[in-house]
């Protein structure tokens, strides 16, 4: 009879599997090492990534698939946590992820609006514009969150950000009528209080104002609101909204106010410098509301499905926000780059104009993003330790093996494997393969033998093979 799992763990004092878990987001392990080690990564691209305070700097790393790059942004993520509760002036993580919803969007609202053109609408035709339009949706749902969690002051803003605010929020903020609905009459009386006697005031100039005019300045009014709600709706696609609701949420802002942002116009849908005026305003309104650093955190280009992780679709999608007018815009703004390897290729072989536009010199690239075999043995040896019933004691990962195996030759296969996700699935299957052919417990620690590990390790080169095959890419 072979022996189960959980009894070559438990030989090892082993309360749990330490290499189950292939992706970093569900890795309890991972986090529970993060906790451990003050949050620091164990890797030489750590500090060129990282910056100081946690998230300053442009920075853009590329690595294949398993190679630990969403690992290396939860890393991140709980390093500005605990900078957070650490620190009065805080810093404002942006989460730019999950680009369906924004992809989606944007290919309806264009096709609608571009019904004569004879091509089909394609990556390319999602601009910067686009870009900061959706990093600036994200913007408005972390700062929601924050207000949600934390006391944001913004009795704090001067009433021109108040202003800015409710403009940004009105014309951004994402999901269901009902939510937009409730969080900006929230915002509004948050914002912008009018209270009972001046609220009476108002609607009595409202009324004087019309019997003099004979109603033309209301509706004149009304028709001013409907037009800029009218032209939000049409100049921003990366989200849906009813122009009736925008409409609503705007009568809190004054006319002369949003007159003066020229945003009634039509024929700014890809107008970068609009973009770039509103990304703007957003910085200062968190740096007003006493946040000192604003970090967008960019990863799964390959994962949407408009783009499947076809190369060329990547680099059509992610060349747009190459630009140094952007990565650059305020140094109270940075980007953090988490790229698939294939798109190195495209900043390698970058044209001239291209280049001096996105300004690669100027930008943290990090590449290659791999590790060394004794890291690995490191990490698993980590792994292995936080997992026994007493993890106050180092617990080398050749504990596992048959002494008949040198160290240099587990290293050896730990060096052709290269990335985290392929050394895990390695030694889980070391640790199956042990278990099948194993038939009896004793009281002594149950090792892989030299004819499993062997027998595994013989079938690395063509997993790996295969496994690049698939992503359509070759192995670094």
């Amino acid at each position: 009879m072979s022996m189960t799992m959980s009894q070559f763990l438990g030989s090892h004092g082993l309360v749990r599997n330490p290499f189950i878990e292939e992706e970093a987001q569900n890795d309890k392990v991972f986090e529970e090492l993060l906790n451990e080690s003050d949050y620091t990564f164990n890797h030489q691209a750590w500090d060129k990534f990282f910056g100081e305070p946690p998230g300053r700097g442009t920075s853009m790393i590329f690595g294949v698939k398993g190679s630990g790059k969403s690992a290396l942004r939860l890393a991140l993520e709980k390093n500005i946590e605990h900078f957070n509760r650490e620190h009065e002036e805080n810093i404002l993580m942006l989460r730019y992820d999950d680009f369906n919803g924004f992809l989606e969007a944007f290919k309806r609202k264009r096709e609608q609006q571009d019904r004569r053109r004879q091509e089909p609408i394609t990556l390319k035709d999602f601009g910067l514009a686009q870009h900061l339009d959706a990093i600036l949706v994200c913007g408005m749902e972390a700062l929601l969150s924050e207000i949600k969690n934390t006391d944001v002051p913004l009795e704090r803003l001067e009433r021109y950000r108040r202003h800015d605010l409710m403009m940004l929020m009105a014309f951004y903020v994402s999901g269901p009528p009902d939510r937009y609905n409730r969080i900006m009459s929230s915002l509004a009386r948050r914002l912008l209080p009018r209270g009972l006697i001046k609220g009476f005031f108002s609607s009595l100039k409202g009324l004087i104002v019309g019997l003099m005019t004979l109603g033309i300045a209301p509706l004149a009014q009304r028709n001013f609101y409907r037009g800029v709600a009218r032209s939000a709706e049409r100049e921003i696609l990366v989200r849906d909204r009813n122009m009736r609701d925008v409409e609503r949420a705007l009568h809190w802002i004054p006319p002369s106010y949003l007159k003066d942002q020229d945003v009634k116009r039509g024929g700014w849908r890809d107008d970068d410098d609009v973009r770039r005026l509103f990304a703007t305003k957003f910085i200062d309104i968190m740096l007003s509301l006493g946040y000192q650093q604003i970090v967008v955190v960019m990863d799964k280009v390959d994962e949407p499905s408009l783009i499947n992780g076809d190369r060329e679709r990547m680099q059509d999608f992610v060349w747009p926000l190459w630009n140094n007018r952007i990565l650059q815009l305020h140094p109270n703004l940075s980007f953090k780059m988490l790229l698939p390897r294939q798109l190195y290729e495209s900043v390698r072989k970058a044209s001239t104009e291209k280049a001096n536009e996105a300004r690669f010199d100027k930008q943290k690239i990090i590449y290659p993003f791999r590790w060394g075999d004794k890291q690995l043995f490191d990490m698993m040896s980590a792994r292995l330790r936080i997992c026994r019933a007493d993890p106050s004691h180092p617990y080398p990962l050749d504990n596992l093996f048959a002494s008949a195996i040198p160290q240099r030759e587990i290293l050896g296969a730990l060096d052709k494997l290269r990335q985290p996700r392929f050394v895990l699935n390695y030694l889980y299957r070391l640790i199956a393969e042990t278990c099948a052919q194993a038939d009896q417990i004793g009281n002594q620690p149950v090792l892989i033998s030299h004819e499993v590990f062997y027998q595994i390790t013989a079938t690395i080169g063509e997993d790996i093979k295969q496994y690049y095959q698939t992503l359509g890419e070759s192995p670094e």
